[in-house]
């Protein structure tokens, strides 16, 4: 088994992950994945209402060195990826989806609205 928590967000091309995670589980392993689903990337503040869409998706601060200086200075570099690089690059690399589920913060306006989370299961067959 392998148990993956959202950290996604720390690499730029999360195929390579899936793709990992498929090599090292035996058959029949399980895959436990938790991922952002870009939502929390489309806002600056999250807790202030209205909310304002200030970034597009994909998220990416190696494209813009503004945004770049600005999040190795407070949250750390970090992506959003779709969700046909994150369900879709299990399914490249050849798991089977058996479950998922999606979830939200407790704090903030943005969970009022969308959840900002997704979690799946995936077997090697």
């Amino acid at each position: 088994m392998i148990f993956h928590p959202i950290s996604n967000c720390y690499v730029e091309d999360v195929y390579h992950v899936w793709r990992e995670c498929f090599r090292v589980l035996k058959k029949e392993g399980v895959l436990l994945a938790g991922m952002d689903n870009g939502f929390n990337f489309l806002f600056d503040d999250t807790d202030t209402s209205p909310l304002t869409v200030t970034h597009k998706l994909p998220f990416n601060p190696l494209k813009d060195p503004l945004l770049y200086e600005k999040y190795v200075a407070t949250d750390g570099v970090q992506f959003s990826h779709s969700l046909e690089e994150q369900v879709g690059g299990q399914l490249k690399a050849g798991f089977i989806l058996t479950d998922l589920y999606e979830d939200r913060d407790r704090a903030g306006i943005l969970p009022q609205y969308a959840p900002q989370y997704i979690a799946t299961r995936s077997v090697k067959p």
